[in-house]
């Protein structure tokens, strides 16, 4: 039945006894019903403080109730100590009694009688929650009996634990504290469970005349009533001669002692998520909270000379997506440096923290090889003109190196190849959150840091790829369940798996390979400690630096932690050499440095085939390839393209010239295959590499077939928009183009929309100076062959 329908019937059946006159078992009834709706369904409806406790149920943090009280939440449970104490001072029959004791209603009233005014009330623990869930209302005899039909109502719907709970975690403490709780952590730094005999003998005394006897007031009288309920305890035979002498020997707290805010910048993310006025179980572990704090702020410290003066830090366990640490921001009381802002949740330029994803990306879908050659040129893409950092080019270089060199450009390249729109999609897939606009607002420059992640989300990102190749299984060839879910700081929280697996978007052996480019990455100078680390285990890392030197990143993690930072200042200003390497990874590595030595990643020999790559181009091998070699590769790796750097040349029989059937006997001619990279390539390409030898020169007479080109044109590029020089004098100055031809004896004609303006031997470069606007270059050697591009010349 309905409860509408148990109305209606309990309503007709009032109906029918007032007919039959049974009015005073109606108006019994009525009184019942009353007295069983009286008590609300909530008995305290103030404000609780949020708590923030660490895995092992330490105070990490708390929040002040938005009523200004250090009223922590309800405990569910209450110390034996405290409860003897409570018990025996306030209510010794209060396990026994239905929520009055007759004997100390009659004693109390006898006292009051005898004295003329109320000096004691007798009321029970129970009476003492009812009286406080009013809100202390005047002392009367009416309020008492109401109190003793409400205490009475309580136990009919409260255990004797549960009421114990209540009083504990409300009773008045003095000040602004209320509860035992907070109490404990005010007068004693320390949890309730940790409490002396002394300890909790005063908290049991404190309640009766908190606004009286408050710690560091009439210390004499304080000490009188704990040492009277010590003496009751010891007489009770609760405690021992021993104890007591010692219990009583205690000094009272002089002063409060200030409630610890180990995690203020969690606690503050707490209560955005809506757990304001909880107690919050995480898991955070405080041991590593403290010494990550107090390795950021010495951090910090060394670089407030540079002006910088922020950074956080987050450490989590790979496996369990569990965060054990959590500093939001360095610490400063006076907020001189906006250090209130929780920077783990703040989205900030990504820099180049991103390239390992999209590496590895292009691994699983068979798009490259671990070393294959990647263009490393200057490069203009319409109005965009992307730049390694030290301003340096390798002309090619292998894409692992790239990524543990952290260069631009090719990074620019492998976007090109793989695609802006899909790296974009497959970025939310992995987690992030930030990436909210349409990909043609990040363009290419989304792998270079324009566009704004969180550092939680980058941390939760590699952590998912770290979680595939730890859980990866060799013999089923398969993965574990939901390996990418947002890293956690709740205990025990249920964090929803994404729709994506992170094994469909990163294989383990393309993780493997990913992750094995991170641990090449040359490491900061400037970290003293870095001997003593890298003799104590091996991680994966990556720097960032966002444009203008605005954010400096760092990820590291092995099989067991991940451990992000970030550096910089919160009002977004650069500052120089705040970059990755200088200013993030020593404090990462710092912070690892504290965490116990775990094993590396198991290979995933399932995922891992071998098959021949040609050891210069780092592509799948051919036939012209001489120097092949079998090598690891992700599993699909035998999909890739094939290299296509050797080529057949032909040879006199010297092998010094380049000839060809119209101009040499075809029976002395000698075929071999050689290592051929275009000019603008080759110009940078031959000044690293010890192995490259250039095409030989064709023999006089003789006319390429199949021509290779032998021009390039290094600067400008094609549609750059250059600046007229300006010298020390303020003056116009030349701009100087540069070229490169194969053959270092060519001589190259200049041409300057359409007008010869000179030759050069050897070196190739040209000094000029056009009108403001757009051009054309044209640049010929003596066999006729040309390259040519169009530049636009900008005034400042």
């Amino acid at each position: 039945m309905s409860i509408k329908g148990k109305i209606v019937d309990l309503f007709n059946l009032i109906l029918r006894k007032i007919k039959a006159n049974k009015i005073k078992y109606v108006l019994f009834l009525i009184f019942g019903i009353w007295f069983w709706l009286w008590l609300p369904s909530k008995l305290f409806t103030k404000p609780y403080s949020t708590v923030l406790l660490d895995a092992n149920n330490e105070l990490l943090c708390a929040h002040i109730a938005d009523d200004g009280q250090w009223r922590f939440p309800t405990s569910d449970s209450v110390p034996i100590k405290f409860k003897l104490c409570i018990t025996h001072f306030e209510d010794e029959y209060f396990s026994y009694h239905p929520g009055v004791n007759p004997v100390s209603i009659v004693k109390s009233m006898s006292t009051n009688l005898k004295s003329g005014k109320i000096k004691s009330g007798g009321s029970t623990l129970t009476m003492q929650v009812a009286r406080m869930m009013r809100g202390n209302k005047e002392r009367t005899y009416f309020q008492k009996i109401i109190e003793m039909l409400l205490a009475i109502r309580i136990e009919c719907s409260y255990s004797k634990k549960s009421i114990l709970n209540l009083y504990s975690s409300n009773a008045p403490y003095g000040s602004n504290v209320v509860g035992l709780s907070a109490a404990s952590w005010r007068y004693f730094g320390r949890s309730q469970f940790k409490l002396s005999w002394a300890e909790s003998a005063l908290l049991a005394v404190l309640p009766n005349a908190p606004s009286l006897i408050y710690p560091g007031k009439n210390q004499s009288l304080l000490l009188q009533k704990r040492n009277r309920l010590l003496q009751k305890l010891l007489a009770n035979k609760i405690i021992d001669k021993a104890t007591y002498q010692l219990s009583i020997a205690e000094a009272l707290p002089t002063k409060a002692f200030a409630i610890p805010q180990h995690a203020p910048h969690l606690i503050e993310y707490c209560i955005k998520k809506g757990l304001k006025g909880k107690i919050i179980k995480s898991t955070i572990n405080l041991n590593w909270q403290t010494k990550t704090t107090e390795l950021l702020n010495k951090h910090i410290q060394a670089l407030v000379g540079n002006q910088i003066f922020n950074a956080c830090a987050l450490v989590a366990d790979v496996e369990t997506g569990e965060i054990l640490s959590y500093v939001g921001n360095s610490s400063n009381s006076k907020n001189e440096h906006q250090n209130f802002v929780d920077i783990i949740q703040a989205s900030r330029s990504t820099g180049s923290i991103l390239k390992p994803f999209l590496y590895a990306f292009m691994l699983n879908e068979n798009k490259i090889l671990p070393r294959a050659l990647i263009d490393d040129v200057p490069t203009q893409i319409g109005s965009y003109g992307p730049k390694n950092f030290n301003l340096t080019y390798d002309g090619l270089v292998p894409a692992n190196e790239a990524i543990a060199r952290s260069l631009n450009v090719p990074a620019i390249k492998l976007l090109q190849e793989y695609g802006a729109v899909k790296f974009h999609h497959r970025l939310k897939e992995l987690g992030f959150k930030t990436f909210t606009k349409p990909t043609a607002h990040y363009g290419l420059s989304l792998i270079l840091g324009g566009g704004e992640a969180t550092l939680f989300d980058i941390a939760s990102a590699y952590a998912a790829i770290g979680r595939s190749l730890k859980t990866f299984s060799n013999e089923r060839n398969k993965y574990a369940e939901n390996n990418y879910r947002d890293l956690t700081f709740l205990k025990q929280e249920f964090v929803e798996p994404k729709a994506t697996k992170t094994s469909d978007l990163i294989s383990a052996g393309s993780t493997w390979f990913t992750f094995k480019a991170m641990t090449e990455l040359m490491r900061p100078s400037d970290y003293v400690g870095w001997m003593q680390f890298l003799n104590k285990t091996k991680i994966a890392w990556k720097t960032g630096t966002s444009f203008g030197f605005r954010d400096a990143w760092a990820i590291g993690l092995n099989s067991k932690y991940i451990v992000a930072v970030w550096v910089g200042n919160a009002d977004g200003e650069g500052r120089p050499d705040l970059t990755g390497t200088a200013c993030a990874a020593p404090l990462m590595f710092s912070i690892f440095n504290t965490l116990p030595n775990k094993q590396w990643y198991v290979k995933p020999t399932s995922s891992i085939v071998q098959i021949k790559v040609c050891k210069q181009s780092g592509y799948k091998a051919t036939e012209y390839c001489t120097d092949a070699t079998l090598q690891e590769v992700p599993l699909g790796g035998e999909q890739t393209k094939l290299c296509s750097y050797h080529k057949l040349i032909t040879l006199d029989e010297s092998g010094m010239y380049r000839v060809n059937s119209n101009c040499y006997e075809v029976h002395k001619m000698k075929q071999q295959s050689w290592f051929v990279v275009p000019p603008l390539q080759e110009y940078y390409f031959k000044q690293k590499s010890l192995f490259y030898k250039s095409l030989p020169p064709y023999l006089q007479g003789c006319s390429p077939e199949n021509i290779i080109h032998q021009i390039g044109i290094i600067y400008p590029r094609q549609d750059f928009k250059i600046y007229v020089p300006i010298d020390e004098t303020e003056k116009k100055s030349k701009c100087i183009f540069k070229a490169t031809h194969k053959n270092s004896n060519a001589t190259l004609f200049w041409h300057l929309d359409g007008e010869y303006i000179g030759s050069t031997q050897k070196f190739h470069e040209m000094a000029s100076l056009p009108a403001v606007g757009n051009h054309t270059l044209l640049v010929t050697d003596e066999a006729g062959e040309s390259a040519q591009v169009k530049f636009t010349l900008i005034e400042k």
